[in-house]
């Protein structure tokens, strides 16, 4: 006969023991993004709806409001990965930091270029003034290519002030402070209420281009692999729910937009044209930004296989099929 005063201590003993075992496999890092919408939104929802821990992984989510600060933040040590531009990876990277890109989630231009009411066509652009993030930014480069390619110098034929993120540039548009601006996807909803005129999609562009990327910190890979492999394991599980257009997708973007059904929907349909479902890291998209980036092509050519890993994502691949 079994003796419950006995064996009861033991099994609260083994409870304890195992719980604390759980509790310390619990590993954690810290990720640091910028912007807004595109990647943002899918790493911010895969961390409110448990996606990393569901990994065995507790994520701190940092939010820094530019790419640069962001490479700043992995390359000091204070977070070991980030979500950012290609743009702004490459140009720490390319100082000597090291870091290596182990996804590119979106490979193509994305924005779409925003005006105020009045504004019909690119040709009426000139003269006036354009906001971007900062000078030397994703969205400086983007709006500077761009801006050629309606055949107006951007040094000459506009006025390109410094304003902010996404969200900066569509506030800024609707109050007046500037005339156009270069902005993601999911603020063309509130952007058209607002009365603003969308002139340019830059997805028409056929280009295959690095947009917005994951690096990590070269210690977290060589010390912490496993922690790595989990990060990339929950996103790629949260991307396959984004892009299935889950309910929880369809709960987030309400609670982060405000928006009714039918512009969620739209949103959802955007997002599936560029947030890829297997976001490998390719030499080709991320040497197109080297060489779109002035700061950056003047160094010459660089082996573009010493800045990626593409590893993490084929394992995760393999290990979610």
């Amino acid at each position: 006969m079994i003796d419950a005063r006995r064996t009861l201590p033991l099994f609260i003993i083994f409870f304890v023991i195992n719980y604390s075992v759980c509790f310390a496999q619990l590993a954690s890092l810290n990720l640091v993004y910028s912007g807004t919408g595109g990647l943002s939104d899918v790493i911010k929802f895969a961390h409110e709806d448990g996606f990393f821990k569901k990994q065995r992984l507790e994520v701190t989510l940092i939010y820094v409001n530019s790419g640069v600060l962001a490479s700043q933040v992995v390359a000091s040590g204070t977070a070991q990965a980030a979500a950012i531009t290609a743009t702004d990876a490459l140009r720490v990277m390319a100082a000597g930091v090291s870091m290596k890109i182990i996804m590119v989630n979106i490979d193509q231009f994305q924005h779409l270029f925003v005006a105020r009411p009045g504004i019909k066509s690119p040709a009426e652009m000139k003269g006036k003034r354009i906001a971007v993030s900062r000078y030397g930014s994703f969205s400086d480069i983007q709006t500077r290519f761009l801006v050629r390619q309606w055949g107006l110098d951007p040094d000459k034929d506009v006025q390109i002030l410094q304003i902010g993120n996404s969200s900066a540039r569509a506030a800024a548009l609707i109050s007046g402070g500037v005339d156009g601006a270069i902005v993601t996807p999911f603020f063309v909803p509130s952007a058209k209420k607002a009365g603003l005129v969308v002139i340019f999609d830059l997805s028409t562009i056929n280009a295959t281009f690095a947009n917005q990327i994951v690096i990590l910190n070269d210690n977290l890979i060589k010390e912490r692999r496993a922690a790595a492999q989990a990060l990339v394991r929950g996103l790629l599980d949260a991307i396959r729910a984004w892009r299935a257009g889950s309910e929880a997708t369809k709960a987030y973007l309400r609670k982060q937009y405000k928006l009714p059904d039918a512009d969620i929907e739209s949103l959802l349909a955007e997002s599936r044209r560029f947030i890829r479902s297997e976001p490998t890291p390719d030499i080709e998209s991320i040497r197109a930004v080297w060489e779109s980036t002035p700061d950056l092509k003047a160094r010459g050519p660089v082996d573009m296989r010493q800045l990626i890993d593409a590893s993490f994502v084929a394992e995760a691949l393999k290990e979610l099929k």
